[in-house]
């Protein structure tokens, strides 16, 4: 089930969020865990089995962590949880990447390749393993309490909102929350209106842009020009932004009608002038939770700075597979290690002596070519597509038609890129019920129209589902 569905929208949220402020505080939590895994089981029936088994385990894990006294049983506990965490994710997200990539080594051999049946990828699967490896290790540095009920944890594990592209929430964060919270009105009003404004983001900007770009870049590269190339890369920049961006928004929303305040994942990237103010303001908790359970545990910066680039290095090799089973993301999560160690060995020190707009101009450049590793299919489809990229003298391509509506959403999502102000008229609805007021009632007709859009056209899903 997805949020900008129709039968999302018309059924489920509606039903849901009757039966939830219809019900008793007492209630909330039982059914907002029975909404969240219909809304899960919907999509993956067969996964949520194993999600529930092994949270079980964690559950256990995470008690027995918690009341041993004795070192080397806490230690062979948490191994046990990372181990079986680490299994289901490389399993169902690698299994077949692994196997094609032996199976061309043995190709090269002449060796005959193994068969096998290909594993479909669950929906959710990175971002429900990296919360659950969160909780354990959590309770093992002593910053973190285990679950008093099993439903609370599976409550933490399943709320729909955060399922299944994020924000990664740590247990800690939000405990008392599960345990005591009251839905108020503004919640309501508040919630509603963020997740309308996200929905008008998806469906509005992402998927219109995202229109333009798939077009780009399903393209013979040799078909490209200089031109071309750069649209389908700049309308790829703004779909991949403005469509997770809308998750989260839309996410954050439903948490918050639920009573939940859960952390921003998103923060004007494309404002950033290095980097590492990237890094800081995109995918905000995932760069969080690398920082705490990947960086910190190798080392940090507390080595030498050899060791300290290193440790940055692999840190981003493995945030780049973490978004897919592919040399492409590898490569990517590469790429950007490569510029934040230049950052932190010269580059920030020269950036202080340039002006900040050049700098802005300078990052952005290479932040768009960073997207066109991401966005492309192989090696060798980012190798033609930089190649159009870079080339001026070949200035146009094969003729693609953009229209009026993809113009002005375009130029809509640079505006809101570019222009920090916007942001806070956006999100940050203030306690003044005339100003509240006109934004839900905006939040309205976003939304009616969002659903007219999407009813009348073919269905677009988020596009970090496939990560």
């Amino acid at each position: 089930m997805i949020f900008n569905s129709p039968f999302f929208i018309l059924f489920f949220f509606p039903l849901f969020f009757s039966l939830l402020f219809l019900s008793g505080k007492k209630y909330f939590n039982t059914i907002i865990l029975m909404g969240s895994m219909f809304f899960y089981a919907w999509g993956e029936p067969k996964f949520i089995i194993i999600v529930l088994v092994s949270s079980a385990i964690d559950w256990f894990l995470g008690n027995s962590i918690y009341n041993s006294n004795v070192h080397n049983t806490k230690k062979w506990a948490v191994l046990a949880s990372l181990l079986s965490n680490l299994f289901i994710l490389i399993y169902f997200k690698y299994f077949n990447f692994i196997l094609d990539n032996i199976n061309i080594v043995l190709s090269s051999g002449n060796i005959e390749p193994l068969t096998f049946i290909r594993v479909i990828l669950p929906i959710g699967v990175s971002f429900v393993v990296f919360e659950k490896i969160t909780y354990v290790v959590d309770i093992y540095r002593g910053i973190g309490k285990p679950a008093e009920r099993f439903t609370s944890y599976l409550l933490y594990v399943f709320l729909f909102p955060k399922l299944l592209a994020g924000p990664i929430i740590k247990y800690h964060d939000i405990e008392d929350q599960l345990n005591n919270r009251s839905i108020t009105k503004n919640d309501v009003l508040i919630g509603f209106t963020r997740f309308s404004f996200g929905m008008g983001k998806k469906v509005f900007i992402a998927d219109t842009v995202g229109e333009l770009a798939n077009v780009f870049f399903s393209m013979p590269t040799g078909e490209l020009g200089f031109a071309s190339a750069w649209i389908g890369a700049s309308c790829y920049t703004l779909q991949i932004y403005f469509d997770f961006s809308a998750y989260s928004d839309m996410a954050i929303g439903l948490a918050r009608m639920m009573g939940f305040h859960i952390m921003e994942n998103f923060n004007l990237p494309y404002i950033s002038k290095s980097f590492t103010e990237f890094w800081r303001r995109w995918h905000i908790s995932l760069s969080t939770w690398i920082r705490e359970y990947l960086y910190i545990p190798l080392g940090g910066n507390r080595g030498s700075k050899a060791r300290t680039y290193f440790n940055l290095w692999v840190c981003f090799l493995l945030s780049g597979l973490w978004h897919g089973a592919s040399w492409t993301f590898i490569l990517w999560g590469a790429y950007h290690g490569f510029f934040l160690i230049l950052e932190r060995m010269f580059l920030m020190n020269i950036k202080k002596k340039i002006p900040n707009m050049v700098n802005w101009a300078i990052n952005m450049f290479f932040i768009i070519i960073g997207w066109v590793i991401f966005r492309a299919d192989s090696i060798e489809h980012i190798k033609g597509y930089l190649i159009a990229m870079l080339n001026p003298l070949v200035w146009e391509g094969n003729y693609v038609y953009v229209s009026n509506n993809q113009i002005f959403f375009g130029v809509i999502g640079i505006i809101i890129c570019v222009y920090p102000l916007l942001k806070n008229s956006i999100y940050d609805i203030q306690e003044k019920r005339k100003y509240t007021a006109l934004r839900f009632c905006i939040g309205i007709t976003l939304l009616f129209f969002s659903l007219a859009k999407v009813s009348a056209s073919s269905f677009n899903p988020f596009l970090y589902f496939r990560f």
